[in-house]
């Protein structure tokens, strides 16, 4: 190929430039493609000791079996352990769940599900008619989901009512 005005050397330049050029362009858009990471938080830094000692009581020590309250979980030990005598489970209600999202499909209705978090920050995917939290899901809709949940009303007996969680409102809405 022979340009009219350029010798060869000038071709090989050409062709050095647009190698070089083409490199770039191609750094620049992997590089743009590339996952930002976070920068780390700064650490908060601790209270200086005051010179009155304080008179808050000690610390309550562990039970046995529960994992300390500060540092990093131990990998060997069971995510879920028995309970002791004596020891009540925490149930879960639905009144404390916090709907975070529905994952919606509009092909297949079986595949719909709703994400609710419970206080402690653990998500749970939650199907129709599954029945958990003390109460059973009958509506997934795209901002909800109903519960019918069952209630021991004494002298009464028991009674049936209808728990609504909603998709918190973005904001400026």
């Amino acid at each position: 190929m022979h340009l009219p005005g350029l010798s060869r050397s000038g071709l090989g330049r050409l062709r050095l430039v647009t190698v070089v050029a083409a490199s770039l362009l191609t750094a620049a858009a992997w590089a743009q493609s590339q996952p930002k990471f976070p920068t780390p938080l700064p650490v908060p830094k601790a209270p200086a000791p005051s010179a009155v000692p304080s008179t808050a009581p000690a610390p309550a020590a562990p039970t046995a079996g529960a994992p300390a309250p500060t540092g990093p979980r131990d990998p060997f030990e069971p995510l879920v352990r028995k309970l002791d005598p004596g020891e009540e489970r925490k149930v879960q209600e639905v009144a404390n769940l916090k709907l975070v999202g529905v994952v919606w499909d509009v092909k297949d209705s079986e595949a719909i599900r709703a994400l609710v978090e419970t206080p402690d920050g653990l998500g749970y995917y939650l199907r129709l008619n599954e029945e958990k939290f003390g109460g059973k899901v009958v509506a997934l809709e795209r901002d909800r989901v109903r519960f019918v949940v069952r209630e021991e009303v004494p002298g009464v007996g028991t009674r049936e009512r209808t728990v609504e969680l909603r998709l918190p409102k973005p904001d400026g809405q």
